[in-house]
């Protein structure tokens, strides 16, 4: 069996993976399909993420197929499943409320542990979702980054012919663009990255696309944060319009000037989201299985895992949406 291993920062391997264990009671083994590349694996990969425990086996957005289950297990072999890449305790207050995004236990794999970039891979079954069947593969593939934009756009409470600004055309910019039009909201999309804003015109029909430079004086009902940069969150404070919602899913570590007098004076509610819950996952499937809700502009292309270098190194070039791994 081989694995995606990353020794140490920027040196990522193709090896043979050590012998998986017997399956326990409570755990499936899984063919991986498709992983989606995601921006926490490309930090990963630089060593920007001051927590990640190398060396470790990157990847955490994936689909698989069931090929051995442990007699606890309540999913058949043969079922197609995506992972459920954070853990959580269960018990402690965020758990209780049904917050296990904020789990204080929470450990997101192929970050902190070991990942599922791997032709086979042990998992406990808690942590799988299966997917129906008129789910193809390629949506398949998306439903874990799919469930963060979900959990995130729930706060907003977008209305029809809302005014939605979204800052930044990653993959949850994306996402967050073809769900504020599914919601039938009017969408500007601030970008610097040309190729990023064409994708994103072909996410909806109420979509315009412009420079940061190009806001101006507007204002916005809802602004989507999705860049994680200083400029662009602050610019996001800036165009709220007063009694607006601003989502912030970007993350930085980096300082940023924040309007107190305008957050309060103009009463502009700020919400974080991050990741999602299984309830979450459960919405994100719900969509999915609409056919007529297109997100496959946000799929740029599939790769054999075998070319692992190319498609890291694509993804990190910023002309390219969501880049998928064949197993």
């Amino acid at each position: 069996m081989l694995e995606l291993y990353l020794n140490n920062p920027s040196d990522l391997v193709l090896r043979e993976a050590k012998a998986l264990p017997p399956v326990a009671e409570d755990e499936v083994k899984l063919k991986i399909v498709y992983g989606g590349i995601c921006g926490s694996d490309l930090k990963v990969y630089k060593g920007l993420i001051s927590y990640a425990a190398y060396p470790l086996r990157p990847g955490h957005e994936v689909l698989g197929k069931i090929i051995e289950a442990g007699k606890n297990v309540p999913h058949k072999v043969g079922a197609r499943v995506v992972v459920f890449p954070n853990t959580f305790c269960g018990t402690c207050e965020y758990c209780a409320q049904g917050k296990t995004n904020i789990c204080t236990l929470k450990q997101p794999i192929g970050v902190s542990s070991d990942g599922v970039f791997a032709q086979e891979v042990i998992i406990e079954s808690k942590y799988i979702v299966p997917v129906p069947d008129g789910i193809d593969d390629e949506r398949a593939v998306l439903i874990e980054p799919f469930a963060v934009t979900v959990h995130a756009l729930k706060k907003a409470n977008i209305q029809k012919r809302d005014s939605v600004a979204i800052v930044g055309c990653g993959t949850e910019g994306l996402f967050s663009v073809a769900l504020a039009n599914k919601f039938g909201a009017n969408i500007t999309v601030i970008d610097i990255n040309p190729t990023k804003l064409a994708i994103a015109r072909r996410l909806g029909e109420n979509v315009r696309t412009v420079h940061p430079k190009d806001i101006k004086d507007e204002l916005f009902d809802v602004v989507i944060e999705a860049a994680g940069v200083p400029a662009s969150i602050e610019q996001s404070m800036n165009i709220v319009k007063p009694g607006g919602t601003i989502v912030a899913i970007g993350i930085t570590c980096d300082p940023v000037n924040y309007p107190a007098l305008k957050i309060v004076r103009s009463e502009v509610t700020i919400y974080g989201s991050i990741i999602y819950t299984l309830k979450d996952f459960a919405e994100a499937i719900e969509y999915l299985k609409d056919s007529t809700f297109d997100l496959s502009p946000v799929l740029s292309k599939i790769v054999p895992y075998t070319e692992f270098h190319q498609a890291f190194e694509d993804a990190l070039s910023g002309n390219f949406a969501k880049i998928a791994l064949k197993f």
